[in-house]
């Protein structure tokens, strides 16, 4: 398959990026930076171009006689029209472009913000009730893709990830943003106390299952679909904490401070990626090879 993808040099992008090339499509990636990853060229059938997600005429010249286009980019904005600028509008007219070049399939990155308030169960029928602009973002362009999946013949499915983690898949790629891998590990190192929020946790995810998603969707002829790219067991930050401690062999106390969470953990129902992809993910493994990994980095 010939593929254009936006954000392929960033962390999930990346991995989707090997996971494509592993299985012999052909990728174009739009990147603000073109060498911000430079072996990600050193791949088979991986070429990218420079371009903004506002860059109209880039995008529509390189999703011609493109078979899907995966959006993974994201346009951040610090207030709700810097957002809508900088992100909404641009996955809209990327949709739409797709969908009048005849573009057989679209798969957009979402999130688990997207659902913003929840209760214990969570599904694809679940409300979107965001609670910040990320996800308010990602909720609207949900809306508007499945919307106009129904005025063209294009197929799309939406992938919702979660806290997804991972060393980087190819020198000079990026690790996940968020710092608290790196805290609990850098207070382990210093025989400190590590403090977390009792109770607090998630369904994380390894980049590496993530991009197994998306190969699945590029493979299949699934349509309007939705799909929590998460792992199918709950991991709270003191189990990790924990593992991070008997790895480094530290002295470290985890305090956990009651902050509302509930001891019945809210779960995502990741059937449908059991059931319609074959996919099932069990992450905590992967965890204690990213511990493992950090503790020599941190």
């Amino acid at each position: 398959m010939k593929i254009f993808l936006t954000g392929g040099t960033g962390f999930i992008g990346s991995y989707v990026v090997k996971e494509l090339s592993d299985s012999n499509h052909e990728i174009t990636i739009l990147a603000r930076n073109t060498n911000k990853v430079p072996n990600l060229r050193s791949l088979k059938g991986v070429s990218i171009v420079k371009g903004e997600l506002s860059s109209k005429n880039v995008i529509k010249e390189n999703l011609k006689d493109k078979d899907i286009c995966i959006h993974i980019a994201l346009g951040w904005g610090d207030d709700a029209i810097a957002m809508l600028i900088n992100d909404t509008f641009p996955s809209i007219s990327i949709f739409e472009t797709s969908a009048e070049l005849e573009i057989k399939h679209l798969i957009y990155t979402s999130s688990t913000a997207a659902i913003g308030r929840y209760d214990i169960d969570i599904n694809s029928t679940t409300k979107t009730t965001p609670k910040d602009y990320y996800g308010a973002t990602k909720a609207s362009s949900e809306t508007f893709l499945h919307a106009l999946s129904y005025q063209y013949p294009m197929r799309c499915n939406i992938i919702r990830p979660g806290y997804t983690f991972g060393n980087p898949v190819i020198e000079g790629a990026d690790i996940e943003s968020d710092d608290r891998f790196k805290n609990i590990i850098e207070k382990a190192k210093n025989n400190e106390d590590i403090i977390l929020a009792k109770y607090d946790g998630t369904q994380f995810i390894w980049a590496g299952d993530l991009a197994k998603v998306y190969l699945k969707l590029v493979e299949t002829n699934f349509n309007r679909g939705y799909y929590f790219g998460l792992g199918s067991n709950f991991i709270t930050w003191k189990q990790i904490a924990k593992e991070a401690i008997d790895q480094i062999n530290s002295s470290s106390n985890i305090k956990l401070v009651d902050e509302g969470y509930s001891p019945v953990p809210p779960i995502f129902d990741v059937s449908p990626i059991k059931t319609d992809l074959g996919l099932e993910f069990d992450s905590w493994d992967r965890i204690k090879e990213h511990i493992k990994f950090l503790i020599e980095k941190v």
